[in-house]
């Protein structure tokens, strides 16, 4: 028999009014192409930065990358972890998969991986004779990318490998441009001393074929207001940086209201086509106040105040939410769904088993009423008893089921799957669980629940899907 499955109030269909679905969104949204080895279906990437190191090295982490195919994902694999002795400018190569991106760096109309570890930042690409390491760059500790985004960031040729920077007070954005050998950051135009990076995202807000990077961050000091901030950066290579504010601390209320943005410091975000008309747009989960925003993308960038808001604190409490979150077309009617993890909650009277939330989008935003809940125990409409139970395992303590999420098309449907992380899952060797893209959802008859030991990873340190490629 199933294990008892969370109930969540049938207050949340007070959340939103009835929204109809018009026909003809602008553009799908089914996720990036992550398609390495040129087989017509996109791939996934997993990083276990924790995992041990051969025999007399450190913890030196991995790469997994899983291929997918029109059943899922495959028994076929590539795994990319450091050799023995591998050190990245005098000091062993360490936490590799602590951060992952794809993009076609090297114009072979291939799509490849970017991972990077403590030290070194590598760019591995699949070719008819195999897989080789294109590039290989070495940094310090302090100016690697935090996050790292890939793609036409300037107006220039060329991939760009950017992403925010954490430094031990500082914070700043950029990275190595157009293939450069140069590691590059300019700096803010306001004299802004940022810190405390904590969420980031990349996009196409506007439609001109370049991409957005959202951030959230703390200000230290300069021009405006200290504390959280939501920035929107065009164009991280300009020199004199401009940020846009999309939210900041007077723009926040309590509870968050319809129209203005709040961000905190435990805020995700992420980017999607969430309404359908062509244009990315702009995702963030606050956990602390139990809030989902969206800013709308359009031709002429978002408006400066969110387009949605809406109190999730029905759906699940503040220390439950978070902190996985995905946007991408699910269902494959061109409108974008919002996944929401809630790695934290309490399922089957199991404490930090973890649940997500697919919550559908449409012409006019995100569908809440018609969210589905999803756990290790079962699926179904949130407020209600789950309806079935395609997982092939149970929600116990501590699973963290949730606490990464993406979508991708693994199968070439058309529709994205979403693949959730469970990484302290038996024992903190870890899991993920494929849930399949459907025309009415998350598919409820069938899943896929992988283990490491199915590709060989057999540690418990693996903590195997708490990075995702996005």
């Amino acid at each position: 028999m199933h294990a008892r499955k969370i109930l969540q109030s049938a207050a949340v269909l007070a959340l939103s009014a009835a929204l109809t679905l018009p026909a003809g969104p602008a553009q799908a949204a089914a996720g990036p192409n992550t398609d390495f080895n040129g087989d017509g279906y996109n791939d996934l990437a997993v990083g276990s930065p924790s995992y041990p190191g051969y025999p007399g090295t450190k913890n030196s982490g991995l790469v997994a990358v899983l291929f997918g195919g029109p059943d899922g994902l495959t028994y076929n694999r590539h795994i990319i972890r450091p050799a023995p002795g591998c050190t990245a400018g005098g000091l062993p190569c360490e936490a590799w998969g602590v951060n992952l991106s794809a993009a076609d760096v090297d114009a072979d109309g291939r799509t490849d991986l970017i991972s990077r570890g403590h030290y070194d930042l590598q760019v591995d690409s699949w070719t008819s004779q195999g897989t080789a390491t294109i590039e290989r760059r070495v940094y310090g500790h302090r100016t690697a990318p935090w996050r790292l985004m890939s793609g036409q960031f300037d107006d220039q040729p060329g991939t760009d490998i950017v992403g925010p920077t954490r430094g031990g007070y500082w914070f700043s954005v950029g990275g190595w441009y157009n293939r450069s050998a140069n590691l590059l950051f300019t700096d803010f135009a306001d004299d802004s001393y940022l810190t405390k990076e904590t969420s980031a995202a990349s996009g196409d807000l506007d439609g001109d074929g370049k991409l957005e990077i959202a951030v959230v961050a703390g200000r230290h000091s300069g021009a405006g207001e200290l504390g959280p901030h939501l920035w929107l950066i065009d164009d991280p290579h300009r020199p004199q940086v401009q940020l846009t504010t999309l939210g900041s601390p007077s723009t926040c209320t309590s509870p968050p209201s319809y129209g203005q943005g709040c961000p905190k410091a435990d805020s995700e975000v992420a980017m999607g086509n969430v309404n359908g008309d062509g244009h990315d747009d702009l995702v963030m989960l606050t956990p602390s106040t139990a809030s989902l925003q969206v800013w709308y993308g359009r031709a002429t960038g978002p408006s400066s105040a969110p387009g949605y808001t809406v109190d999730l604190s029905s759906l699940a409490t503040s220390a439950e939410l978070g902190p996985g979150l995905a946007v991408g077309d699910v269902n494959g009617d061109g409108w974008a769904e919002i996944v929401i993890g809630a790695s934290k909650a309490t399922v089957s009277g199991h404490s930090e088993a973890g649940a997500v939330m697919v919550i559908p989008g449409s012409a006019t935003g995100p569908v809440i009423k018609r969210a589905q809940l999803v756990t290790q125990d079962g699926i179904g409409p949130v407020g209600g008893t789950a309806l079935a139970d395609p997982i092939a395992e149970q929600s116990k303590p501590g699973d963290r089921f949730g606490q990464a999420i993406t979508i991708t098309d693994l199968t070439g449907d058309g529709k994205g799957e979403v693949i959730v992380g469970a990484p302290a899952k038996n024992g903190g060797s870890g899991m993920l669980a494929v849930l399949f893209g459907s025309a009415t959802g998350v598919l409820t008859s069938t899943a896929q629940a992988i283990h490491p030991s199915r590709y060989g990873l057999n540690s418990t340190q693996a903590y195997f899907g708490g990075v995702l490629l996005k």
